[in-house]
């Protein structure tokens, strides 16, 4: 608080351009920041949406292939040629099989649309003969294709389709120059189920992903990634797709756009093929993305720069114009607000009446502001007794009703004499707190309390609850606030041993500097949240202290609860006032270690 008013300006000049800079130039930035931050976030979701529509198209067109390949090889299987072929090459010499297969690979070229993509077909049967639709780049080894191309359980008739997302292309290079092709191998069967063969179909992808990516150089890149996060083709060789990026790729999760920072400073979206386990991914550079705004935030706090300068220039001239007049008031009545109240009067003057007249009225004013003052202190201090008054009678019902409900549970229980014991305890905590005349008690006697209420609560308990004293014996006639320790006991009972009703609590006091420390340890449940006694009225002790404490010594003491490893703590602060036997002699540090069980 002292650091704020010594932030505060005191001239009227610089308060009115801290004022223009609080209450205007700082929110209007800090709006207009937000606002172009908005703009951005609005102008990123829309191109993420159009970004991850577009990729959407990209992977349809790619499973449209797929699709297509699917068909092609449901199609030659259920051609009764090949299937004959394939099933008894033996009826048929090899050139008539070739001019067959190669007819049938011909006619289905020409029967599918796939979008200008080569689709390579490879088939083999199990007699040791191979047919393709292309020229090979190395000659085709029969054994190693068979033991390659099979599809997992196709020997005993379990059909599978199986997926080879990069396949190094086998084609020659004078057809394709493509380093990887998509290739699908499933196996053939007869109208008996019984396999004939093999097919393998591979899509040349990279013509695919040249025409879906192929547009003007505006610097974005698409990539081809792996789960691995390991790039399988990009439309820009010279482009590189972070880790970072590659780290936050999610097949699980609802596609959204990665914005990554540092030197990459793009925007990522990115879709996936559950098929292939790809992902494609579209990057955007963000100076690409907010150019544009950018520049126009440029402009507008250069206009903003400016208009605030003028509005400066023009705020300066017209203060000096106001307060240049109020120094020189100022200066004037510099003997006056430096005096003291009582004693600030004008002398009567002898003279004009209207001077005299002034003086004697402001001398009036001055009397009836000291009698209101000293009035009001009055009243102040009448009603900060009352307040603490009523404060310290509200503990007076708050333990009462427990006690007695107490009592009444004991009498309807069973006829023991231990009622009898609790009447007593009940009446030293009844005698002190009805006795509104002593704010203040002795350590003493505010422990007899304490231990009044605990022999009340472990009657009530089956004595589950032990207790222990700290304190030098120099602190015995130590004054403190009445009902201070005890309400923080029964805090501990019904708030840190709530869910076990047993424990042991810990009372202190010793001397730190200047000041009393009063402790009140448990080992309960501490402040976590956690099960609570139930009660019917609203709890009141903690801030009935503290309120009691501020009205009794203002700032000089505190109140803190502090979390323990095992249980809670509540540390009071207060100055030290010893009584007389204390303050002439006495073995004022002598420890004396008293220690009993509630």
């Amino acid at each position: 608080m002292h650091l704020l008013r010594k932030l505060v300006p005191r001239q009227l000049k610089t308060r009115l351009f801290a004022a223009f800079g609080v209450m205007f130039l700082l929110p209007y930035t800090i709006m207009t920041v937000y606002n172009f931050q908005e703009i951005e976030k609005l102008m990123r979701d829309r191109i993420s949406e159009q970004d991850r529509e577009s990729l959407a198209t990209m992977l349809q067109s790619l499973e449209s292939m797929m699709g297509i390949a699917v068909k092609t090889a449901t199609l030659l299987e259920q051609d009764p040629v090949v299937s004959g072929i394939l099933a008894s090459p033996g009826q048929y010499d090899a050139l008539e099989r070739k001019r067959l297969i190669e007819s049938k690979f011909q006619s289905i070229s020409n029967s599918f649309f796939l979008s200008g993509t080569q689709v390579y077909y490879t088939l083999i049967d199990f007699e040791g003969h191979v047919y393709t639709s292309f020229l090979p780049e190395d000659q085709l080894d029969y054994g190693r294709l068979l033991e390659t191309l099979a599809p997992r359980g196709s020997a005993a008739g379990d059909r599978k389709y199986t997926w080879k997302s990069s396949d190094s292309n086998y084609v020659s290079r004078d057809i394709s120059r493509s380093p990887y092709v998509i290739t699908l191998n499933t196996a053939f069967q007869d109208e008996d189920l019984k396999p004939v063969g093999i097919a393998r179909i591979s899509i040349d992808y990279m013509q695919w992903f040249r025409a879906e990516t192929a547009g003007p150089d505006d610097g974005q890149n698409y990539f081809i990634v792996d789960r691995a996060g390991q790039v399988i083709q990009q439309s820009n060789p010279g482009a590189s797709f972070p880790a970072e990026a590659a780290a936050l790729l999610d097949d699980t999760a609802e596609p959204g756009p990665l914005l990554i920072r540092g030197r990459s400073e793009s925007m990522y979206n990115y879709g996936y093929l559950s098929e292939l386990q790809w992902y494609v991914v579209k990057e955007v550079p963000l100076d690409r993305l907010y150019g544009e705004v950018d520049r126009q935030r440029g402009k507008y706090f250069m206009t903003l720069l400016l208009l605030s300068a003028a509005f400066m220039g023009m705020t300066y001239w017209i203060t000096t114009a106001i307060t240049s007049p109020l120094k020189k008031l100022q200066k004037k009545m510099e003997n006056i607000s430096d005096a003291d109240l009582g004693r600030t009067v004008l002398p009567d003057r002898r003279g004009a009446e209207e001077i005299a007249a002034l003086s004697r009225s402001f001398n009036r004013m001055m009397a009836d502001m000291n009698k209101l003052i000293g009035r009001l202190r009055l009243e102040e201090r009448q009603r900060q007794a009352v307040r603490f008054q009523v404060l310290l009678s509200q503990m007076d019902p708050h333990f009462l009703l427990n006690t007695l409900n107490t009592i009444k549970c004991i009498a309807l229980s069973k006829d023991d004499e231990e009622t009898h014991d609790i009447c007593v305890s009940l009446g030293k905590l009844l005698e002190v707190s009805l006795d509104l005349e002593v704010d203040m008690i002795f350590l003493k006697d505010e422990i007899e309390l304490v231990q009044a209420y605990i022999f009340i609560q472990n009657i009530r308990y089956g004595h589950k609850f032990a207790i222990e004293y700290e304190f030098e014996d120099a602190f015995r006639y130590a004054l403190v606030p009445k009902a201070t320790l005890q309400p923080l006991v029964e805090n501990a009972i019904y708030h840190g041993f709530a869910a076990r009703r047993e424990g042991l609590i810990k009372v202190r006091a010793y001397r730190r500097s200047e000041c009393l420390m009063l402790e009140v340890e448990d080992n309960g449940s501490g402040l976590a949240p956690g099960p609570k006694a139930y009660r019917k009225r609203k709890g009141i002790g903690i801030q009935n202290i503290r309120e009691r404490l501020e009205l009794l010594f203002g700032r000089q003491a505190s109140l803190e609860l502090l979390g323990m490893e095992q249980g809670a703590m509540a540390r009071i602060t207060i100055p030290l006032l010893l009584s007389t036997p204390y303050a002439e002699g006495g073995n004022e540090h002598g420890m004396v270690g008293d220690r009993r069980g509630g």
